[in-house]
């Protein structure tokens, strides 16, 4: 017979694990914090990113401060349900059913996408993936390949697609749009806090993947290369307090097609849960879709 389980050792080491997730997330915090303040003293944001906290910059550090640190606490308790989310559809797409695709950051997984996934349903989506991947022991080639056969093994060839990616997802999501059979069917993308130019603060990453997003590295190389597909609906939304792609310029697109705007002031990580970054990604996406349908 097994013996009665021993709950205040269970608690103790639950309470320890919480300590550890707090002290992480706040070590995180702070470097990201100050290595985003001292890039910010040698490299002016790019002007639609200016105009957002101009007036307010105290109040717009403090949220950024407070959703930081709720970001990363909310990415720590949700991580768990990331295979849940990023399972296999349970179903294929309707014909001309539009299919949202939803792809995380650096180090994150599928949960990333908790709330957008019920606000993305009520603006008629019905079918949400959200695969995920490993980033760490690879390559920027390698996951986009990795998620493109996926895509490939779990959808129709003439599913209309819509993109949505976080971070370093969001330069995945144009790696994909770049393939012919992807591009040709792609009706709208958003990006979320994606660092189109680099980050400086990716040289303290781990492993490769993370590495190459510095300026000017492999990733950035590989992203400034790719050709966006014709007609097809773009928006960059970036954050004016974003401390994870600094300095802020690396979050311009630069290109011709896309839409830039900024977001309320809210962390990198806070992106993914803001009421109102939810509410104009999946409006946006929803609109491209009724566009081309009309």
């Amino acid at each position: 017979m097994l013996p009665p389980p021993d709950f205040a050792f269970l608690f103790r080491g639950l309470a320890i694990l919480a300590a550890g997730g707090l002290l992480v997330a706040a070590t995180a915090m702070a470097v990201s914090q100050v290595w985003a303040l001292c890039a910010a003293l040698r490299h002016a944001p790019p002007p639609f990113l200016e105009a957002a906290c101009r007036g307010r910059r105290l109040r717009c550090r403090l949220l950024a401060l407070a959703t930081s640190f709720g970001g990363y606490c909310a990415m720590g308790l949700t991580l768990p349900l990331g295979p849940l989310v990023g399972r296999a559809p349970r179903r294929m797409p309707r014909s001309g059913e539009p299919v949202v695709v939803c792809l995380h950051g650096l180090y994150h997984n599928p949960a990333a996408f908790l709330c957008f996934r019920p606000a993305l349903t009520r603006r008629g989506f019905g079918l949400v993936l959200c695969p995920g991947y490993f980033s760490l022991g690879t390559d920027f080639e390698a996951v986009a390949q990795a998620l493109a056969a996926r895509l490939r093994a779990w959808l129709p060839p003439d599913a209309p697609l819509c993109f949505l990616g976080h971070s370093l997802g969001g330069l995945l999501a144009r790696r994909l749009m770049a393939e012919g059979d992807f591009g040709r069917r792609t009706l709208a993308c958003v990006t979320l806090g994606a660092p189109h130019g680099g980050s400086s603060l990716a040289v303290l990453a781990f492993g490769r993947l993370g590495r190459g997003l510095v300026p000017g590295g492999p990733v950035s190389r590989i992203v400034a290369a790719l050709p966006d597909p014709p007609e097809v609906a773009l928006l960059s939304l970036a954050s004016p307090v974003d401390a994870m792609v600094a300095p802020l310029v690396g979050l311009a697109v630069g290109r011709p097609g896309w839409r830039e705007e900024a977001t309320p002031a809210v962390s990198h990580l806070g992106m993914l849960w803001h009421p109102a970054v939810i509410a104009r990604a999946a409006g946006f996406l929803a609109a491209a879709v009724a566009r081309r349908q009309a």
